[in-house]
């Protein structure tokens, strides 16, 4: 149950597909972090390029994309080796979506609490209690 939040700046003139997007996002993050496609939550913001910094020089400057994605995903739930392969699949698929991506473009994996975290009203926690005792 990840949610994905998508900070965008697009090359100048560029016009990316937004569904494409997201529909790269959640294919990725179920084949390298094993996350249900049906419970991934992607929300995607486009900033303007003279919104957008880097070193300090709005990127309006440049003729590069960048992005930043943070995900939230259930401490625990993920190996180092997944979220590695999982940081380099999505510059990739960014770069492959935007064409030229800055270098100095993020993705950060949170890691958060199963008892500080949920949906539908209900925490991790809760959901893993209630399965445990489903099988009891």
């Amino acid at each position: 149950m990840p949610f994905l939040h998508l900070s965008l700046c697009p090359a100048p003139g560029a016009d990316p597909s937004l569904r494409e997007l997201a529909t790269a996002l959640t294919d990725l993050t179920a084949e390298h972090l094993a996350k249900d496609p049906r419970l991934t939550a992607v929300r995607i913001e486009l900033v303007p390029a003279t919104q957008w910094f880097i070193g300090a020089r709005a990127l309006a400057a440049d003729t590069l994309a960048s992005y930043q994605l943070q995900i939230q995903v259930t401490a625990g739930t993920n190996s180092a080796a997944q979220i590695s392969a999982y940081l380099a699949a999505v510059h990739a698929a960014m770069g492959a979506a935007l064409g030229r991506v800055h270098p100095t473009s993020y993705t950060v994996v949170q890691q958060v609490a199963a008892e500080s975290w949920g949906y539908g009203g209900q925490s991790q926690a809760a959901r893993r209690l209630s399965q445990t005792a489903a099988l009891v």
